[in-house]
């Protein structure tokens, strides 16, 4: 049974964020359709706001984050306090932790580039002049697909060790006679 969850759980937070990814891209293709008025130096555009390109720039960002609490939330705690203890650890406990930290910096980078992408978005018809923001919104979307990758690793290594751990603990166990 336990099986059968680890697989739901696992392409359900795929499936997440490859709609969170495949927004995301959307939004940066939207957003090209839109009209730019004038380039002012080598850093600053102006350009019309897509109100299009803000709506699917949000619901990735959205959808990134719900996968990302899903992930978390049932693969459980895979913290190390210390470096002793973590050496201590099964080699698939430490996978998880260390899988753990790398999905909290995907999300972080992932979502910074999703919301300044679309930020840029969200009046209707005032030209805005300001830095350009090339390809944020379509990075962001392949970091979306980066991170499902991570995010399963660290779903299935946590999962492995908890079963490991309950193995553990059930041989030591003393047996009730």
């Amino acid at each position: 049974m336990a099986r059968v969850e680890a697989v739901v759980v696992c392409l359900l937070v795929l499936a997440m964020d490859v709609v969170a990814g495949v927004l995301g891209i959307h939004a940066e293709k939207a957003q090209n359709q839109g009209t730019k008025l004038r380039i002012l130096f080598l850093f600053i555009e102006c350009r019309h706001p897509v109100r299009r390109a803000y709506e699917l720039g949000v619901a990735a960002a959205a959808v990134l984050a719900a996968s990302h609490a899903i992930a978390n939330f049932a693969g459980g705690c895979a913290c190390a306090c210390s470096g002793d203890k973590l050496r201590r650890w099964s080699p698939n406990r430490q996978m998880a932790s260390f899988a753990l930290v790398l999905t909290w910096m995907v999300l972080v980078v992932a979502l910074a580039l999703l919301v300044l992408g679309a930020l840029p978005n969200r009046k209707r018809k005032i030209a805005e002049c300001g830095v350009v923001r090339h390809r944020f919104l379509s990075i962001g979307g392949v970091l979306c697909f980066v991170h499902a990758l991570v995010c399963i690793v660290y779903y299935a290594s946590a999962n492995a060790a908890a079963r490991e751990e309950g193995r553990a603990a059930r041989s030591t166990a003393p047996a009730h006679t």
